[in-house]
């Protein structure tokens, strides 16, 4: 070290300083005491001839060489004992007469006092910068291996990479001969290998400790899952192939991955080779969309070597767990060294998904089950759910799983399509599930519809049987299902029997699965028939009998709504179709029937209202109290745009959901200044597009993603963009159309949001949020306050409760509260003083009555609330009770 000065590295950092000090009024900051004494101890401790003492006794006289300001004396014993210590360290690693632990510390302590690696620059201080990293690394190389090793698993910490810590890790393998073991054992909690600079020689040691680990016989199978996941999110192919083979094949971590890793291993050597073979075979195709025929030669011999039942009956155990929450939690490097995050639980590993993808396609080639196609069908859901911050968990495998599905001449893959037709919102996935069911279509030379309706399984319903001596029955309540079980006594008891789940497990896992899919299929054939009041969708009298009004199923739904065939309305009442005045019904063999909607027969809507209630009916979704959205005077006006819904502020992640879930196609939008297509909703029975022009107010600021929206004109378009007037836009599909929108700007905007009482970011929203939670009410609101008035007679809180044009009032023993109809909203009187109640907190039990329609939670929000207010004096929730006290 002989081409700096340390005298002049000393004056320059004095200088510096002092200047510092000088421009803030003789003081320095907390970041400039640690910035002089760093540098102190730096090029003092690391002076070379035994200068450094030299240095600091000149710098600790008071008459040396050396201007201090103020605070630099202040702060002179710490750097002065900073810099003896580093000295002894560094004198510690020159000689060799010190121990391995002594070494060691020093190695650790000059680690530490190294500066920030400099890369250019020629003051005194940036040269003696790179004359401290010079000798630091020629000290270190130069350690026996076992004091390299503890520098190394000190240094190779997760997440707290640097240039400088790479170049030290580099440093320390240039000697060869460490263990990697260790450093597997920290790797196996991360997602990948890398952390944004980790070297190439880090990774190359990486992969030669876990092969030197395996051929030890010693396994790591999490630092071997997470060497897997670099090789594919990385993209570091030229090294590690092998690991592909070695085991265990599927990465650990994951519940199915886990599972299927126990019950190999607890094999016989032969069974276990068998199926090492065919997993190993498994990722080849993972980028494809379908196997190969040389792939699928390859594996049917390893399916005989494996046994095709065996294979069947193992995976059908493990499938239903792909896409659980994982087992071993990970964590990643986020934006920068020191921020790692724990990875979402349900995130997927993309080599498991490589893995997957060749295992589904084996399932398939044997005969499936129904429990696999269930399994597929979960497994297409839940890869295409949204994780918060990185979109679907995995398409690729919600692709493989549905196109495996199309693959599959069975009835329950048919019923898994027509379910996730009406389940699924990820755009691409969804295509496979359309064209899957267009091409069945065209096999059986029918309409995809009518495949769709056809495909929907009865379940064997009604279901009811016997477990040992106890016995069970499946109901349908609304669109769930439930057991409901009876001991050997024909006593109803809340669960099976212990006898039962001792001896019939896997009868009760299957029963289960089955319940779960019955309430799956309940809802998604809920949401299509919804989806039909905007379709001009007819049908046969025998379809209808044979789809709907008497099908196991369907007909939980069906009986509960209204139709019309060849125009006369009927409902199934009591045990018979029958019209609004109850007159028995038998339709004409060769009649056409629809769906029922109030806008062609407005003036029967009060009637079959009547009816509904007469016969205690619930409809699976508002159709006799459904809201009518005819054409006003000022869109007449308009002629081809409707402002009704414009102007209003909502959350752009709640509106995306609501699009999806409404059938409407979508983008998200950033504020990066490119042009967006505006949310559209396609209605090809009327060769029509309805779109909502929407655009950006504020994003969340760090990846530019807006927050919140605004709403403008609503508008009908024709073939590429031709407006269409709204006069001849079908009056139901205007209806309906207008309908979404206004749960859109309702339920996704901040004016129904409690959280947004003090009027969001800087409360600019105030006045907004103050005039939608309690302003005039829109047609849901109108229909709820109308369903209000007929419940709330019926209750015990009835003498206490009173309606006003908006707000249905409750009288409390301390208050009078104002509950608005629309927002669910309070106001106690008789000041409005604003009262926030989340609705988990209204924690009144909703009392068990007839409800005309199912679907309208605020309705059921509101009746808890104004239980729970209407017994004030009995709250005990504290953050009520603050606001309750004036």
């Amino acid at each position: 070290m002989g081409t700096y000065d340390p005298e002049l590295a000393l004056r320059d950092v004095v200088d510096t300083v002092r200047g510092w000090c000088e421009r803030s009024g003789d003081t320095l900051n907390d970041h400039g005491q640690r910035d002089f004494v760093n540098r102190v101890a730096m090029v003092c401790g690391w002076a070379p001839d035994g200068t450094g003492p030299a240095l600091l006794a000149a710098l600790n006289d008071p008459s040396g060489p050396y201007e201090l300001a103020s605070p630099q004396v202040e702060l002179l014993p710490e750097a002065t004992r900073r810099a003896e210590l580093l000295a002894v360290a560094v004198a510690d690693l020159a000689v060799g007469d010190a121990d391995h632990d002594r070494r060691a510390a020093a190695a650790m302590t000059a680690v530490e006092n190294l500066p920030r690696r400099p890369r250019s620059g020629e003051t005194p201080w940036d040269r003696a910068g790179r004359e401290m990293w010079t000798r630091a690394e020629q000290l270190l190389a130069g350690q026996p291996v076992q004091v390299r090793q503890r520098v190394f698993d000190a240094l190779t910490v997760p997440g707290q990479d640097s240039d400088g810590r790479v170049t030290l890790v580099r440093v320390l393998l240039s000697g060869g001969g460490l263990d990697g073991a260790a450093w597997l054992g920290r790797l196996g909690g991360q997602v990948w290998l890398g952390f944004g600079g980790w070297s190439w020689q880090l990774t190359q040691f990486t992969w030669e400790s876990l092969q030197a680990e395996d051929r030890a016989g010693r396994s790591h199978p999490a630092a071997l899952a997470a060497w897997r996941r670099t090789r594919v999110e990385r993209y570091v192919r030229d090294l590690g192939e092998e690991a592909e083979t070695m085991w265990p094949i599927p990465n650990v971590g994951e519940q199915w991955a886990d599972r299927a890793v126990a019950d190999i291993e607890a094999m016989l050597p032969e069974r276990r080779s068998a199926w090492h073979a065919l997993l190993a075979h498994c990722p080849l195709g993972a980028d494809k969309a379908k196997p190969t025929a040389g792939w699928q030669k390859s594996a049917r011999l390893l399916l005989d070597a494996v046994g095709i039942d065996e294979f069947a009956a193992r995976l059908d155990d493990w499938l239903p767990l792909v896409g659980q929450a994982r087992s071993l939690p990970l964590r990643m490097t986020t934006c920068c060294n020191n921020h790692l995050a724990d990875v979402p639980p349900r995130m997927l590993d993309r080599y498991n998904v490589g893995l997957l993808w060749g295992l589904i396609w084996l399932r398939v080639m044997v005969p499936p089950s129904e429990e696999t196609l269930r399994s597929l069908g979960q497994i297409a859901e839940r890869a295409t759910r949204k994780i918060p911050g990185h979109g679907p968990a995995s398409p690729k495998l919600a692709n493989v799983a549905v196109a495996a599905l199309v693959d599959t001449d069975h009835p329950a893959a048919l019923a898994q399509l027509a379910r996730l037709a009406s389940r699924l919102t990820y755009k691409s996935t969804l295509r496979i599930v359309e064209r899957g069911l267009t091409k069945h279509a065209e096999a059986l030379g029918i309409g995809r519809e009518d495949v769709e309706e056809m495909a929907l399984p009865g379940f064997g319903l009604p279901l009811a049987d016997k477990l040992g001596d106890s016995s069970y029955e499946v109901e349908v309540r609304g669109v769930d299902a439930a057991v409901v079980w009876r001991n050997s006594d024909g006593k109803v008891v809340k669960a099976p029997p212990a006898q039962v789940r001792k001896d019939h497990g896997e009868e009760l896992k299957e029963l289960k699965a089955t319940v779960a899919d019955i309430g799956a299929t309940l809802i998604a054939t809920r949401d299509r028939l919804e989806g039909l009041l905007r379709r001009d969708r007819a049908w046969t009298v025998e379809q209808w009998r044979e789809r709907f009004l008497d099908h196991p199923l369907a007909k939980t739904l069906a009986r509960r709504l209204i139709w019309t065939v060849d125009g006369v309305a009927c409902c199934w009442g009591g045990d018979a179709l029958r019209t609004v005045d109850d007159t028995v019904f038998e339709p004409a063999g060769d009649a056409t029937v629809r769906l029922w909607h109030p806008v062609d027969d407005s003036a029967a809507v009060l009637a079959w209202r009547d009816f509904l209630a007469r016969h205690a009916i619930t409809q699976p979704f508002k159709q006799a109290h459904r809201e009518q959205y005819l054409l006003t005077d000022a869109e007449r006006a308009t002629r081809t745009y409707s402002n009704r819904f414009a102007a209003h502020i909502v959350r752009q992640h709640r509106l995306n959901a609501l699009l999806s879930r409404r059938g409407w196609s979508h983008v998200r939008h950033r504020n990066d200044g490119a042009s967006y297509q505006n949310p559209w909703l396609a209605l090809p029975d009327w060769e029509l597009r309805a779109e909502l022009n929407i655009a950006g107010i504020e994003d969340q600021g760090d990846d530019l993603m807006f927050d919140t929206m605004g709403t403008d004109q609503l508008v009908f378009v024709r073939g590429e963009r031709t407006p269409v007037p709204l006069e001849e836009v079908p009056a139901v599909v205007l209806s309906e159309v207008m309908r979404d929108v206004d749960l859109f700007v309702a339920a996704a905007g901040v004016g129904n949001d409690p959280n947004w009482y003090d009027g969001g970011p800087q409360g600019r929203y105030r006045d907004y949020w103050s005039q939608n939670s309690f302003g005039n009410l829109t047609p849901p609101a109108q229909t709820r306050r109308e369903v209000l008035a007929e419940l709330i007679p019926r209750l015990a809180i009835a003498n206490r409760c009173t309606f006003t044009d908006r707000f249905l009032e409750v009288r409390g023993d301390l208050h009078t509260y104002r509950i608005h109809c629309g927002s669910g909203n309070i106001l106690i009187a008789p000041d409005d003083r604003y009262l926030c109640i989340i609705p988990d907190s209204a924690k009144a039990k909703e009392p068990e009555m007839f409800l005309p329609f199912e679907g309208d939670s605020r309705l059921g929000e509101i009746i808890s609330k104004a239980l729970l207010l209407a017994a004030d004096k009995k709250i005990k929730d504290p953050v009520i009770l603050h606001q309750l006290t004036p």
